[in-house]
């Protein structure tokens, strides 16, 4: 399995995981008729975390639908170089670690580590270009 396609299939778990998150806090927080039911009201108990938790899911799918796209366009066209390479493993090393980050409200460490997996788009894209014009 290459990086890339590694980095996507753990981008698909850490989603999983942080969905499990948010509605086991959901089931434990609201009691387990809000975790049952339909969820149109408002959470009962939500708290710091279960903010924290939803704001963790949103940020997740906000950088996978700039990341994601940029990871299957190398692994369909087959290419890899040192920076379709190296971003894939910026962003898992910095999801790992900024997932439980988000969660417990660790503020200046989080935002740091969201830089590279933020910068890891653009380097991924532009080994893409490198590997078209190659």
């Amino acid at each position: 399995m290459t990086i890339e396609v590694y980095s996507i299939f753990v981008y698909g778990l850490l989603g999983f995981v942080v969905v499990a998150a948010q509605a086991t806090y959901a089931t434990f927080t609201g009691a387990v008729q809000y975790g049952l039911s339909n969820r149109e009201g408002a959470q009962p108990n939500k708290g710091p975390l279960g903010f924290h938790i939803d704001r963790t899911l949103a940020n997740l799918i906000e950088g996978g639908l700039m990341y994601l796209p940029m990871a299957l366009v190398a692994v369909y066209a087959d290419i890899a170089n040192p920076w379709t390479h190296y971003a894939p493993l910026m962003t898992i090393v910095s999801r790992i670690l900024y997932v439980p980050l988000y969660m417990l409200g660790i503020e200046k460490i989080r935002t740091f580590v969201w830089l590279f997996s933020f910068f890891a788009v653009p380097a991924m894209a532009y080994g893409i270009v490198l590997g078209m014009a190659a």
